[in-house]
């Protein structure tokens, strides 16, 4: 029997319950195994199921709000218990929230978040994800470093050192402090940064094959996808960047120094890799100014299908697909491309209002369970 350790690419989630959850007193899903829709009208609690199952895998929400605000009005505690199963092993993993903390249970031993990293891995698709390829680059460099987190736990920990500098600096820079006590932090983000610019590089030289052949399948067209990683002290030579860590120190260094008196001015830290930018291309050109919105969502399918492929060549484990009511938000062509894309073995759960969306063998193969009736929260 594999050890918790271990990679296994056929666990999938056959039971759930929550309890006192976002608008759900109790609700559980038996059985399941392939495609499971949640069906219903809005303002049922599709979407909290999809969060919940997200918790408990990508080990993150979606939703920006503070977690203690998934606990149901009136309660004071909130939990998440999931049966993770494969023909080798089962797993029992519990999340339990109160007071705006969270704490994980592995067959009933607490476990840290960052333990649990990559057991039991998740792509999530919700309808802001759709603005992925126009929207801010700050949304797409998000996107790579919550893969990275979950295909890497030195990374997420790395990630976690560089927010915290990133903050401690911020301090400093308004609280006015000496430049001696500035040099002392920009000397630590140097070597935390440059670990963050390595991840970086090699998530998206895993990332490009994919991406490159998805989106070729899905546009149909004669056109070339690209993804581009500009360093901040890069933006005006946007050519192909390539990662390499003795030269990256010393010009984070160099522009660090350059930029003391804007830095103090600004009151905040504005170089490094919280201020790179992530670029899809379409043939050589910025797909946010330049792509139409078919080719926008075309990139956007692309990039999450690549996300999917990385996580199982990375960690040897197939994640599971979340879909939270982007059917909705896709033309005819483009959905049943993207559902003709996902391979057999995958599990998904997908929300909808509507479903008609959906094509006969996908409902036959699929677990329908509606929702209705007395929740009141989406």
């Amino acid at each position: 029997m594999p050890s918790l350790e271990e990679p296994d690419k056929n666990l999938r989630l056959t039971n759930l319950t929550l309890r006192n959850f976002r608008n759900h007193q109790e609700f559980s899903l038996k059985g399941l195994q392939g495609i499971t829709i949640l069906a219903g009208p809005n303002a049922t609690g599709k979407t909290s199921v999809v969060e919940a199952i997200q918790l408990i895998s990508a080990l993150k929400s979606f939703r920006a709000s503070q977690i203690s605000r998934a606990i149901r009005w009136g309660q004071t505690a909130a939990s998440v218990m999931a049966t993770i199963e494969s023909d080798h092993r089962q797993l029992d993993l519990q999340l339990s929230i109160e007071e705006g903390k969270r704490s994980y249970r592995l067959n009933e031993k607490p476990r840290r978040a960052r333990d649990l990293r990559g057991l039991f891995p998740a792509v999530t698709f919700v309808p802001d994800d759709l603005g992925l390829a126009k929207g801010p680059s700050s949304a797409r460099r998000g996107a790579l470093d919550d893969l990275g987190a979950q295909i890497s736990k030195n990374f997420a920990m790395v990630q976690s050192d560089y927010t915290k500098l990133v903050r401690q600096k911020n301090q400093a820079l308004r609280d006015e402090a000496a430049d001696t006590v500035i040099d002392s932090i920009d000397e630590v983000l140097t070597l935390v940064g440059v670990q963050i610019l390595s991840h970086r590089s090699v998530m998206i030289k895993r990332l490009l094959p994919y991406f490159q052949l998805y989106y070729e399948r899905i546009a149909q067209a004669n056109e070339t996808a690209d993804i581009q990683y500009i360093p901040c002290w890069n933006e005006e030579n946007q050519t192909q960047w390539t990662f390499e860590r003795e030269e990256c120190l010393a010009i984070f260094t160099s522009t660090l120094q350059q930029a003391r008196l804007q830095e103090r001015l600004r009151r905040k830290s504005v170089v490094g890799p919280h201020a790179d930018k992530v670029v899809f291309l379409i043939n050589g050109h910025d797909a946010a100014h330049f792509a139409s919105q078919g080719q926008q969502r075309s990139l956007v399918l692309a990039y999450k299908l690549a996300e999917a492929a990385v996580i199982e060549e990375t960690l040897n484990q197939r994640p599971i697909l979340l879909l939270d009511d982007v059917m909705s938000e896709l033309d005819h062509q483009r959905r049943d491309q993207f559902m003709s894309m996902i391979e057999e073995d995958i599990q998904i759960f997908i929300t909808t209002t509507n479903l008609e969306y959906f094509t006969d063998e996908i409902k036959e193969k699929a677990l329908i369970q509606y929702l209705g009736g007395d929740n009141n929260e989406a």
